[in-house]
């Protein structure tokens, strides 16, 4: 049984990162993609999901384990993040920090463990399924042959398996060296306007490969990495040989932006100002999504698993 007193109510966008939304660092609004409905939120209560970071391996002496050390990372990130407000990426060591908080931020959201999870569970499956069908599976007992059938089963994969695929990837030093290698500009906003942020808050955009079987990466030529780092605060990466800048967005900027990190959104859109901005722009793009994709491909004799990025497009994509 678990402990009442345990920390069930786990954040996968952190509250120090959401409070850089609000207006009284207390309550924010979630707009939802799907029908671009908005309410107001507590921070506390948003953002979470129950046991998100358990540990659920076989002997974990505590399964919140890895939520507790992340909560004490969290501390340290929210005082790079504030100084980075403050002082700007013109340091080296301050950017090189906000590069490995955009590089977790990316991967530690719902999108990429559902991604993980279903990537893993159709692996378990593809294999059986090869099993089965050259006769290498025990014959299940009579009467539940159907039942026991591969294609049937519910193969459910460990949540710390997951975790630990997300954490790493998020922490990659192949990843941060291509983040390093890049160019980096922060924006800030012009008077009137705010950046918004979803549940899947890095951007990757490209203007012709988001309709490519090949999908995109942070390293591919053409491709720019957005992050919203608060609601008057953006950096984006690209590849363009240039110094890194900071500059104050233009008004059509930021509607790009927030339009790129409104398409990353699986379900939720954050902002602390302007809700109804960002529900006409959730309901602009309710149907366009990207991300994370994998494909199945039964050959028969073999089974094949695709892995790829599908990048924001441009306004026109469908």
């Amino acid at each position: 049984m678990k402990a009442a007193s345990e920390p069930r109510k786990h954040h996968f966008l952190p509250q120090f990162y959401l409070r850089g939304f609000s207006v009284d660092r207390r309550g924010i609004f979630q707009v939802e993609k799907s029908t671009g409905r908005h309410y107001g939120c507590q921070i506390k209560d948003i953002a979470a999901i129950r046991d998100y970071h358990e540990l659920d391996g076989e002997g974990t002496d505590d399964p919140y384990l890895f939520e507790k050390n992340l909560a004490e990372a969290e501390s340290q990130q929210a005082d790079q993040l504030q100084r980075t407000l403050a002082e700007g990426i013109g340091l080296e060591h301050r950017r090189l920090s906000l590069l490995e908080l955009l590089a977790i931020m990316r991967m530690r959201v719902p999108a990429v463990k559902q991604h993980i999870d279903r990537s893993y569970g159709s692996t378990v499956r593809a294999t059986a399924l090869a099993l089965q069908r050259a006769g290498r599976l025990p014959l299940p007992p009579k009467g539940l042959e159907d039942k026991l059938r591969v294609e049937n089963l519910d193969i459910k994969v460990l949540n710390w398996k997951c975790l630990e695929v997300m954490f790493r990837m998020g922490s990659s030093d192949k990843v941060l060296q291509i983040f390093a290698r890049m160019r980096a500009t922060l924006f800030r906003v012009p008077a009137g306007s705010c950046f918004v942020t979803s549940d899947q808050p890095v951007a990757l955009y490209h203007p012709t490969l988001w309709k490519s079987a090949c999908g995109a990466g942070p390293g591919t030529p053409g491709v720019e990495v957005s992050f919203p780092l608060s609601s008057r605060v953006l950096v984006m990466l690209d590849h363009v040989a240039q110094p890194h800048s900071e500059r104050v967005a233009t008004c059509a900027e930021v509607e790009e932006f927030n339009r790129r990190t409104v398409v990353m959104a699986r379900e939720y859109i954050y902002t602390g100002e302007s809700p109804q901005s960002a529900s006409t722009l959730a309901q602009m793009n309710s149907r366009v999504f990207a991300g994370f994709r994998h494909d199945d491909i039964d050959a028969g004799k073999e089974f094949l698993q695709i892995h790829r990025f599908i990048p924001v497009g441009p306004v026109a994509q469908a």
